[in-house]
């Protein structure tokens, strides 16, 4: 009998063994193939830790910066703008080159998208030219602003910061048409109808908390499996906010397109008013002596009308239609590079001019420093220093 039992157990376990073995493979091969790829995943958050951005991700200032704006002004400067340690989280906002004073013959402000950024590569001019001229600049450029943000960030920098400009530059790139109608689509205006932000409350904090949900899971000392369950329940959570949010179409044949196709009257409108509403909102400080719009060409404007690559729509004119229609039209100036002599210049340097193979057609870092800039400060030199 005691014989029987051993050889029973003995049967019962070779065949729950071979019933089960099969799963205990699967779920080892499994363990081994997510341990894998969460290793993958963890590597891209520590790169967030990497020195170029650790201060961005984890300085508390920092993080108090970006919480208060972010949802304001839909995004801030990227990482590398508070890289050194002595920077003040304000860099994410705007950067002085020389500070502003009553005692300065003028206090002048730039704003606009990555052609206001891309002051940062004119520094060394810059620093020089408001040295000379006893000029108060202050720098608030910041990639894919148009005239939405702009407004925002003109109040910001009034209101929380005393920055209170006698000249403000407003850099109004052909991309600003395309990020109007489909980037800043939502917009929320407080009672009075100021423009308030461009993000609904709270967007940055959910969007944050999810990286620290992602970033405990993977720290956690579960097994692999349960680490990649968890992050597809994160992953559910995080398409749930994104449908919650504003759909922004950001894509560069998206944004482009008002520049390729030419615009319509809806379109055309709906820029003029935003556009206008930036300007009223310069002229609202007492400070404001004059603004300067600058519009530059994209390399497809230059191309020829022959050429199906040509643009059919340009900021310029749109520009030059609002100004007209101002109140405000003679204190505004409008430096249009491609109605200006340099037209001539680019055209016949069209292909040293701009950055190879972009869409957007940025200038080289060498023609922001040594064109672009110097010929805005030029032209307002004639007038005001």
């Amino acid at each position: 009998m005691e014989k029987l039992k051993k050889h029973l157990l003995r049967k019962y376990f070779v065949f729950y063994l071979l019933l089960f073995f099969p799963l205990f493979i699967s779920i080892a091969v499994m363990e081994i193939i997510t341990k894998n790829y969460i290793n993958k995943r963890i590597k891209v958050y520590e790169a967030m830790q990497s020195k170029d951005v650790f201060r961005y991700y984890n300085d508390k200032n920092i993080i108090e910066f970006k919480n208060k704006y972010t949802d304001r002004l839909s995004h801030l400067r990227n990482p590398s703008f508070v890289r050194n340690k002595e920077a003040l989280p304000s860099e994410l906002l705007f950067s002085v080159v020389r500070p502003f004073s009553k005692n300065n013959k003028q206090n002048i402000l730039i704003q606009g998208d990555s052609w206001a950024q891309a002051a940062r590569v004119s520094q060394s001019f810059l620093k020089e030219t408001s040295e000379k001229n006893h000029i108060g600049l202050v720098n608030a450029g910041i990639s894919s602003y148009s005239p939405s943000p702009m407004t925002i960030q003109l109040d910001i920098l009034r209101d929380d910061f005393d920055i209170h400009p006698s000249i403000i530059i407003g850099i109004i790139d052909q991309t600003d048409i395309g990020d109007e109608l489909f980037r800043y689509t939502y917009q929320h205006e407080n009672k009075t109808g100021k423009l308030r932000s461009l993000l609904p409350k709270g967007t940055t904090q959910s969007e944050k908390t999810q990286i620290m949900e992602r970033k405990s899971n993977f720290n956690s000392s579960d097994f692999a499996i349960v680490k990649f369950l968890n992050l597809a329940i994160l992953h559910i959570k995080s398409r749930y906010l994104k449908r919650k949010l504003p759909k922004l179409n950001q894509d560069a044949k998206t944004i482009l397109s008002p520049l390729i196709n030419g615009l319509d009257s809806p379109s055309a409108k709906y820029f003029f008013i935003r556009l206008n509403r930036y300007i009223e909102t310069v002229f609202s400080d007492p400070e404001i002596k004059k603004l300067i719009l600058v519009t530059h060409p994209h390399r497809n404007h230059l191309v020829g009308n022959n050429n199906h690559k040509s643009f059919k729509g340009e900021v310029g004119t749109l520009v030059n239609q609002v100004v007209n229609k101002s109140s405000y039209k003679k204190k505004i100036i409008h430096i249009d590079f491609l109605k200006s002599e340099k037209s001539t210049f680019l055209i016949k340097n069209l292909e040293t001019v701009f950055l190879k193979n972009d869409p957007f057609s940025h200038l080289t870092n060498k023609m922001f420093s040594g064109y672009y800039y110097p010929y805005i400060f030029s032209k307002i030199k004639e007038l005001y220093y």
